[in-house]
């Protein structure tokens, strides 16, 4: 499987990040004019093995399940953190890659924990996903984490 398509499965529950800044991390500071902020992560590694459970009749069905886990990379190189997603198959096609999964998963990076939740499509380019909480400096996190497969990006905004 090739690797965008595991980071868009693993965005589902994608995770995580495009220029949010906290305590030490690098990227930019929030926007002056709002209190939005931004941080931007890549993963790491160019073939992440993602784990996939076939539940039910055999071949894509409802159910079938992936975990992903990844390292995450700031955009200039840097060690982030790390990316786990578990997403859930909700509308099959003919691959698994070109269904609809529901996912949840945590970005943990140095000041904490996100947690993120939504639906993703692999065959889509950019999608969005739910930030639900958090630990630590993001205890109070809410806003979207916009999941880049192509780029292997994800770009998470923090509200206020």
């Amino acid at each position: 499987m090739p690797r965008r398509t595991l980071l868009a499965i693993l965005t589902a529950a994608a995770v995580a990040v495009g220029g949010t800044a906290y305590a030490g991390a690098p990227g930019p500071s929030p926007k002056p004019h709002d209190h939005e902020r931004t941080i931007r992560l890549v993963e790491s590694s160019e073939s992440p093995s993602p784990v996939f459970t076939d539940l039910g009749k055999p071949g894509p069905s409802v159910g079938d399940q992936v975990v992903v886990t990844d390292g995450l990379e700031f955009e200039d190189g840097t060690a982030a953190g790390s990316l786990v997603q578990v997403c859930t198959l909700v509308e099959p096609g003919p691959s698994p890659v070109a269904g609809t999964f529901e996912c949840y998963g945590s970005i943990t990076l140095a000041g904490g924990t996100l947690t993120i939740a939504g639906p993703f499509a692999p065959a889509k380019g950019d999608q969005a996903q739910a930030v639900t909480g958090g630990t630590g400096a993001f205890r109070l996190a809410r806003g979207e984490a916009s999941v880049r497969a192509e780029a292997d990006q994800i770009i998470v905004r923090l509200a206020g």
